[in-house]
This record gives C-alpha cells, structure tokens and sequence, in this order.
C-alpha cells in the first residue's frame, strides 16, 4: 500500500504545516500539461528556480510527487524533456533516499551551486492521486484513485457532487458539470476503493477529504462513480439595466472573458438565461450593444438546442472562428425572473414544444384542460416568442405528470398576449363535463435539424423536427447548395459533400422534405423551396446526408491549460478538411486521415 493510501487528511495537513514551519521550499511541475507532470522547479528566497537533472533519478522524483500529492513517481524525466526554465537553477545532485517529505530535505550541493545550464533542467511524471478514464476526454471519465501500485475505481455511493467539484479542480478541468448514473463511463476492472470521500467542496485535491470507515458490504465495477467535467466555471451578464440583460461573460477555468456576437444565436442565448433563472432570451441585441469588455474574447461557438440546462452541456467548436474585438461582444436579453405569468414547456425537444406549465405562488405546475385547441395554443407561443402554433395536443400517459396543478380551465380566443389573460374563471359544471388533462403545444419556433448515425455532429443522416417529431430529408435534388444550408444552419463550416442513398443509414418515421432545391444562402433548411410538408415519392433509402467541413475538428480541453487555452486535432494532425473525406469516415476519430489534401494537392 502506497503512503498516500496510509496517511490520513488530518495527518497530510499536518505534514503539510510541518513542512512549512521548518521551512521546506515549494515545489510545483510546469509545461506537463497538469500539475502531475512537468518540469522541477523550487522556491528559495522568494524566487522559482529549476533543478539540475545531474545524478536525478526516481527516488528523487518520487519525493517531489509525494510532495504534491500525486502519487507515485512515474518517470523522471531530464534533459529539459519539458522545456528549459528561466531564472536561477536552484540545485544540483540531488540525492533523495525516497521517503523525504520534501524535496528541500534531500541532500544537493547546495542552493545555487551547480554546474549546469537550462537544458539540463530536471522534470517528473506522476501517477496522479486520482484520474478519469473511458470518456471523451481527460475531463470526464470514470473516477479513479491511486492507492499503491494499483488504480481503484470509486463507488458511486461513496462520490458526491461536492467530491466531484474537487475532482475536476485538482486535474485542471474547472467544475463538475454532472455526476452521471453508475457505470455510464463503463465498468473498471481490479479492486474497488472502499471509502467514502466525505469532501467539503473546497479542498485543493482529492486527498485531503476526510474518508469515511471501510465499507461492510464490498461495491462492484456496474456502480462505478463517473463525473462530467466543464472548464465553463462562471456566467454572468453585465452592464444591462437589470441582473437579466447585458453582456455575456464567460468564465473558463478561472478567467473571465467575452463571446463573439457573430458566434452567438437565440439558442444559445435561451441556454444561458435559463441558466441564471432569468426566463428566456427575448432578444440579441448587436455586438457591443452593453460596451466593451475586458480580457480575451473567447473564440467557443456554442451549437445549444435550446433545452440544454448549461451552455457546457452545448456542443462547442472553435478551431478555425476568425478574431473578433470588444467592439463586437456577444449580448442577450432575458424576458427576466419567472413571475405570477410565466409559461414554460418540459418534455420537448426545444424550448418551444412541450407540456404546458405556468409558474404560481412561486412554484411551477401543470396546465390541465378538456377542450385544449388551436386558440390556446397560439397564445401559448406568442407568449414565449415561438413563433405560430403548429399543433395543440394532451400529452401520452407516459408524458403525463402528477404534480401540483398551476391552472385548470382555459379558454382563449387566440388574441391574447398571455395565457393568465384568457377566461381561467369556468363554472365548476363546465370542469365537471370533460375529464381534464395535461396540454402540450408544438410551436413553429421548434423546427430544427440535425445530422444522425455519423462519425460525430458535423456529418451525417439530415433529420428535421416538423410537428413535434423527427423525420428525414429525400436525396431528390439533393445537391452541395442544399448541403451548404445545412452545414452553416448547425455552424459546421462549409459543405465538403452532399450525399444520398441513405449513406449514413435509412431513416424512421416521417420523410418531410423532397425535391430541396436551395440557392444556398438560406438561413434555415425549410426556407428553400421544396414540396409540402410530408409530400415525397421516396423511401427511406433515399435518405439525404451531409459531410461538413467541421466534422474534421474536434474541439477538447486540455487539463492544466492557462485561461481556458485549448488543443485541437484533426484527422491528419494538421490542418482540414481532409479530402477526399469518404475514406476518413470509417477512421475512428484521431487516426490519421490518408489524404489530408485537397485534389489539387494542396490545403484547401
């Protein structure tokens, strides 16, 4: 068993406090890409220096990951392996018995003696404490911690939100964004660790939460914890007459900065003001509307649907968005606080379609009627600013809710401006006639499109929502104009291909649209002419897809990285698009693409 395994919180706080009172110098890691790995460098006399790698091997190494808490000695690195450091070089033959607290109580030839130059500064890979495995990215994972020589995964009854958050502070990837069911990263192998993290929420790493006794009944790998990383740590609105209005500033792992306006739509924007319990966006205002920030403009285009409850949970790309100044910072503003008039709809696939609810004496409940119809459902869209009512419905029973009822009886005439305004006051025996049931509504503003069954967002099957459900696109007609709609719609860059014959699959359901025949400046697939809604001579096999130019990034977080600094990869680890892309497709993603040039031979 390792000796972080063996020393309790209590005990490593007071090794830590030691430590400082008999004063052992600082040491931290750089240009690892984390705090575990990186380059040696020491604080003496008020100032950092690096370590000569003259004589440096894994027992001192080891000393230093023991120091910072992150476990065991991995490698130890030399020869400037992460770069050569500035300033002082601070020691030289360092010679670590291993089991030194610190790095200051190893033997050396003295502070500031040494024979070396910066290339030769020494470095350190560590295990790390803890580690998230089988997500998309080192930020999200199955949660595991290094107890000796092994990796344990963690019990989801033994891992909260709160020990979560700390997780994703001590690997650098900003807060926890979500704690997602048992084994959602899949199963672990080996041994399980066996108690609880009982963290506060503020610790520094992981191995300074107090840990509960050993658990009686053993855990197994289908209940391991995982949890969902963001490096999205703060939202504000400023400079606007009220908390709900102004401009968007976003917090990325620790630094406040702006967004684009020309990166920024209504969905997006309806994501954040839920986000702050502000409503809904009633409007984005033009860049710069709410004056100029402060700090760098942040490059993220977020690609929200609008039902997302975080602008993290939003697909993101950023690779290839051209700069963008102060002058022209993102802005929204919100329709404010849920009030005695405010409507909601749950349970659809936007923002504007969904069950019926409203919000009174400060909760929100269900909207129950017998005779729900057209006229009611058009004051519920005109009130959310979704456009014109498509369909009035009373959902499934899987649909139907049980909860508190916020209004029960309504008849609209269609005009008016909020649903409260309708006649809500029906007799008792006008209630009593018909059985009253939850309502839903599907508005215009629901319409979207998507791309199904591709290697990732930016390629795939064309589906649209029409009339609260998904259905496909024919491939009569289909071409790069009508393609090029769809890839600028979902902020995928250019059109690469226009494919057909169900390529990414044959579809299910409804096919609404045949015969697209767009110029290619539409800003929406269902503004080009087409047939009717529904009216097609297709089959599913006949299925429209789209390849984009964007599906050739893919945006992720690198841990340790200052001010929300990204890295990007593409297919051929140099540029994009990789053309031809058909070849591509079948890679999984990361492997090099076999013609990363245009047929020219040159980048395109």
């Amino acid at each position: 068993m390792g000796m972080e395994a063996l020393l309790s919180p209590r005990v490593l706080w007071l090794l830590l406090w030691v430590q400082l009172c008999r004063g052992a110098a600082e040491v931290r890691l750089e240009d690892g890409g984390g705090r575990c790995a990186g380059r040696v460098e020491v604080k003496h006399q008020g100032q950092w220096g690096t370590v000569c790698s003259d004589d440096w091997d894994v027992a001192d190494a080891a000393v230093v990951c023991k120091q910072l808490g992150c476990g065991s000695a991995v490698e130890d690195d030399y020869m400037a392996d992460f770069g050569p450091g500035s300033g002082p070089i601070w020691m030289d033959e360092v010679d670590c018995g291993g089991t030194e607290s610190a790095l200051s109580d190893c033997t050396h030839s003295g502070w500031g003696k040494h024979d070396c130059d910066h290339s030769e500064d020494a470095g350190v890979t560590c295990s790390g404490f803890v580690r998230l495995v089988g997500g998309e990215s080192p930020c999200s994972g199955r949660v595991e911690i290094r107890d000796g020589d092994e990796w344990k995964t963690v019990c989801d009854s033994d891992f909260g939100p709160k020990a979560a958050n700390v997780v994703c502070r001590e690997l650098q990837c900003g807060a926890a964004l979500s704690v997602p069911r048992a084994a959602d990263f899949g199963e672990g192998v080996g041994a399980m660790w066996d108690r609880e993290l009982q963290c506060v929420g503020n610790e520094s790493f992981l191995m300074l939460c107090p840990r509960g006794s050993r658990r009686d009944q053993p855990c197994t790998h289908t209940n391991a914890a995982g949890v969902t990383c963001t490096p999205y740590t703060g939202f504000r609105l400023v400079n606007g007459r009220t908390a709900c209005e102004g401009r968007v500033e976003v917090q990325v792992l620790g630094t406040w900065g702006t967004l684009c306006a020309s990166r920024w739509d209504l969905s997006d924007a309806h994501v954040l003001c839920r986000h702050l319990d502000c409503g809904f966006a009633e409007s984005i205002p033009r860049g710069g509307h709410f004056g100029r920030g402060t700090g760098p403009v942040w490059r993220d285009s977020f690609h929200c649907d609008g039902t997302e409850a975080h602008l993290g949970q939003c697909p993101v790309t950023a690779l290839g968005a051209s700069p963008c100044s102060h002058e022209n910072d993102a802005a929204v503003i919100c329709s404010g606080p849920a009030s005695s008039t405010s409507l909601r709809l749950v349970g659809g696939e936007s923002r504007c379609d969904g069950r019926v609810e409203i919000f009174q004496h400060g909760t929100w409940g269900r909207v129950l009627d017998d005779q729900w119809d057209m006229q009611e459902a058009s004051v519920v869209c005109r009130q959310l600013r979704c456009g014109e009512a498509e369909t009035a419905y009373n959902p499934p029973k899987p649909q139907r809710e049980t909860g508190a009822v916020g209004l029960q009886g309504v008849r609209c005439a269609g005009h008016e401006a909020s649903l409260t305004l309708c006649n809500t006051s029906l007799p008792e025996s006008a209630l009593a006639a018909g059985i009253a049931e939850d309502v839903g509504v599907v508005c215009w503003g629901s319409q979207q499109v998507r791309l199904v069954n591709g290697p990732r967002r930016c390629a795939g099957r064309v589906e649209i929502y029409h009339q609260g459900s998904w259905g496909t696109v024919c491939d009569d007609g289909w071409d790069l104009s009508d393609a090029a709609v769809v890839c600028h719609q979902l902020g995928c860059g250019g059109a690469v291909e226009a494919v057909g014959s169900a390529r990414f699959g044959e579809g299910s359901g409804q096919i609404w649209l045949d015969s697209v025949n767009c110029s290619g400046a539409e800003a929406a697939l269902w503004e080009c002419p087409a047939g009717s809604w529904g009216q097609h001579d297709c089959g599913h096999n006949e299925d429209a897809g789209v390849v984009c130019s964007g599906l050739c990034w893919e945006l992720w977080w690198e841990p340790g990285a200052q001010g929300g600094h990204d890295k990007r990869k593409s297919g051929n680890g140099r540029g994009c698009p990789c053309l031809p892309l058909s070849p591509c497709l079948s890679l999984s993603w990361g492997h090099p693409c076999t013609n990363p040039l245009g047929p020219t031979g040159g980048p395109l």
